[in-house]
């Protein structure tokens, strides 16, 4: 999908490890501090941050993929193996836990060297050293023959802080204990998805990891788990929207039902448009429609660009709410009044006014021909000529239509 870039935008990588327990699946959380100015603060995450100059560097340092494999895997032309390092290095950074292996990848004996590590890590977190020169220090290799990778995520507009994070899944390496650094990681969490999800536990998560939790669930071991992971292909990218719902401003993504028209019509993220219909909400689809949700059939108000004449096609909409969206809109009181659930009206286009063209499409809906817009009825029945479906009830929504949709 497209999505919006800006020079606030920051590469990221972020790693699920996972382990095995009585109660099911478990997978490491931390709890970061409180900063102002944060929409981090405080929150539970997964191990991440972003990239470092110095990641790319190892390269040479990675066994089980090389800078090609990673880019294939992640769908970039460059850079691709600078994200599997970025989320091994974070990992160790926060949450001590340490994936490396021999040079033919053979397993090594990380007690023997617990003190230097304690070291290298806290000297990895200044950016005093890297990842590849730990590597070289002790003759290890970074350990990627393991390393799935499950989801692609883009930070919403609205926040000052923006993250292009790649998410990976990892089991958790045998002999290890997981422990906080006490600077990016307060405390460190082992629960199963359901656990972390309880809103009894009231763990502040992101939208990111609420979602991320959830699709964890289910499996029954954390082998399954990651295998699942690891037999993605195809990964896409979620880009949260803002939209007001029941209680306020919510993050919705691509399986909600109103997300191709957030995103449509409030590509910057204001964050004022609703996911929620109410009865007698008015919304506007373009530059000459107008939505007026009803309880069970949407209302349209259709009008020229100067707005000198305007049709209505009825849908259940009071005609308290009908009036007052004309007033609202500075709007003309209808001439022409259609039914969006009547097949014997006619089929030839209607001028609205200098510049807009109503035309009854196949089933029951119209059609403003300057726009490419269907209006009401079933407007999926019309799809082979819409460009955008506004349908009699729920969301506007993308046509099948060949042509630029914007």
């Amino acid at each position: 999908m497209n999505a919006p870039r800006a020079s606030n935008i920051r590469p990221a990588a972020s790693v699920l490890v996972l382990r095995d327990a009585p109660c099911g699946v478990e997978l490491l959380l931390m709890r970061r501090p409180e900063r102002d100015n944060d929409f981090r603060s405080g929150a539970c995450v997964f191990p991440g941050g972003v990239l470092d100059a110095s990641d790319a560097a190892a390269a040479p340092w990675c066994l089980g993929l090389d800078e090609t494999e990673a880019n294939q895997r992640l769908g970039l032309s460059e850079g691709g193996i600078a994200y599997f390092v970025a989320a091994l290095r974070e990992c160790f950074e926060e949450v001590g836990l340490l994936f490396v292996c021999g040079p033919c990848g053979e397993p090594v004996d990380l007690g023997p060297h617990a003190e230097a590590l304690r070291d290298w890590r806290h000297r990895l977190h200044l950016g005093q050293t890297t990842m590849a020169a730990l590597c070289q220090a002790f003759g290890w290799r970074l350990d990627l023959r393991e390393m799935a990778y499950f989801s692609h995520w883009l930070t919403p507009v609205l926040r000052p802080k923006r993250f292009d994070t790649r998410f990976f899944v990892r089991l958790a390496p045998l002999g290890q204990e997981a422990m906080p650094d006490f600077g990016e990681a307060l405390e460190l969490m082992w629960l199963t998805p359901d656990d972390a999800l309880d809103p009894q536990r009231a763990l502040k998560l992101l939208a990111v990891t609420q979602r991320t939790l959830a699709d964890m669930r289910g499996f029954k071991s954390a082998r399954a788990a990651y295998d699942h992971a690891r037999a993605l292909r195809g990964v896409a990218l979620h880009f949260p929207r803002p939209a007001q719902g029941h209680d306020g401003l919510q993050l919705i993504i691509e399986d909600h039902p109103a997300y191709e028209e957030i995103a449509h019509l409030d590509p910057e993220g204001r964050g004022d448009l609703r996911c929620v219909l109410r009865p007698g909400d008015v919304t506007q689809l373009s530059a000459r429609v107008w939505r007026i949700a009803g309880t069970e059939r949407h209302a349209f108000l259709v009008s020229d660009s100067a707005r000198t004449e305007t049709a209505l096609i009825a849908g259940d909409a009071s005609e308290p709410a009908l009036q007052a969206a004309l007033q609202a809109l500075a709007l003309p009181v209808p001439r022409i009044r259609l039914a969006s659930h009547d097949h014997t009206q006619p089929s030839l286009p209607l001028r609205i006014g200098n510049d807009c063209s109503l035309r009854r499409l196949a089933g029951t809906a119209w059609l403003v021909e300057e726009e490419g817009l269907a209006l009401g009825g079933d407007a999926a029945v019309a799809s082979a000529e819409a460009l955008w479906l506004a349908p009699s009830t729920g969301f506007l929504r993308r046509g099948p239509h060949p042509g630029d949709q914007g």
